[in-house]
């Protein structure tokens, strides 16, 4: 675990010094909040709850899901463009705690971003409403549990993909999630601050999907070596 803890930190720590990624990521969070919070305020009294809700239910994942994808083109991707990995996988420390540390870092990253997103939304509609508006129990276990679960299992299960396919087939992948990704979180901005009750079974299934997919990426980089990765840098 320590070994994985070291992985995780040198991520993170690089991903939060990427000027890019955190100026990218904090107009993101602004534009997309603003947008929503307006949407919120429209609503009167419960109808407001319930588009607050539905805001931050939704934005704080495709945020997180946003720039998760984001930081996993820069700690697998690049990482295998630059040949760093080489030097990462000749160190004492096995592929799956080196997946398992990029994993966590890219998560802390995407994670706060998430968080800031929820309290942005939060306090931008209360300011504007000119009153307390405050999310449910099933939002803020949906933001503090099931968000962190959704941004790992997304980042491994596309961090295996990216350690397991060539660097062309990387790229084509890359191009391919990235149009329905940004349509989603556009979307999601635009549309998703509508009056629409969030109820317990949602955050359950999505947090079991998030479950179920973060073990399917682990059951697969079990079936990976140091040795097929590396016939991928080409």
């Amino acid at each position: 675990m320590r070994k994985t803890l070291v992985v995780a930190r040198k991520e993170t720590r690089e991903l939060l010094s990427t000027k890019s990624t955190i100026f990218v990521g904090l107009a993101f969070v602004v534009f997309f909040s603003f947008l929503n919070s307006l949407a919120v305020i429209k609503g009167k009294d419960a109808s407001s709850a319930v588009s607050l809700d539905s805001s931050v239910f939704y934005l704080s994942a495709m945020i997180g899901l946003f720039i998760a994808y984001m930081s996993t083109g820069q700690v697998f991707l690049r990482e295998k463009a630059d040949r760093v990995i080489e030097t990462l996988m000749c160190a004492p420390v096995n592929l799956r705690q080196i997946w398992l540390g990029k994993i966590l870092g890219v998560t802390v990253a995407a994670y706060s971003l998430s968080l800031i997103t929820a309290l942005v939304i939060v306090v931008l509609s209360s300011i504007l409403s000119s009153s307390l508006l405050l999310p449910t129990t099933a939002i803020l276990v949906h933001v503090l549990l099931v968000v962190p679960a959704l941004i790992a299992a997304f980042t491994g299960l596309l961090g295996f993909v990216q350690f397991r396919l060539g660097m062309r087939e990387s790229r084509i992948l890359n191009f391919v999630i990235f149009a329905p990704l940004f349509a989603g979180l556009y979307g999601a901005g635009y549309v998703m601050g509508g009056s629409f009750a969030v109820s317990w079974i949602q955050v359950g299934l999505l947090f079991g999907a998030s479950v179920i997919l973060l073990a399917v990426s682990a059951y697969l980089t079990r079936r990976l070596s140091k040795e097929r990765i590396v016939t991928t840098i080409t």
